[in-house]
């Protein structure tokens, strides 16, 4: 695995807290509108929301440790 320049681990970074929002912006809607067809979606939507949180914590460890 060929090691990640800072501003490449910031920009993941960035990347990933976007998608954190995005998600979590799409879950809050879902929620809202309480439809029962989208209890996968909203379940998928919190799966990632914790994987990419859970990167998201790596990501600032690799940074910190880079910097």
């Amino acid at each position: 695995m060929t090691e990640l320049s800072l501003t490449e681990l910031v920009q993941q970074r960035s990347m990933l807290i976007i998608l954190i929002a995005a998600c979590t912006s799409a879950r809050t809607a879902f929620e809202a509108a309480d439809n029962v067809i989208d209890e996968d979606l909203r379940a998928d939507l919190a799966k990632m929301i914790e994987r990419s949180q859970a990167e998201l914590a790596k990501l600032t460890h690799r940074i910190a440790a880079a910097g």
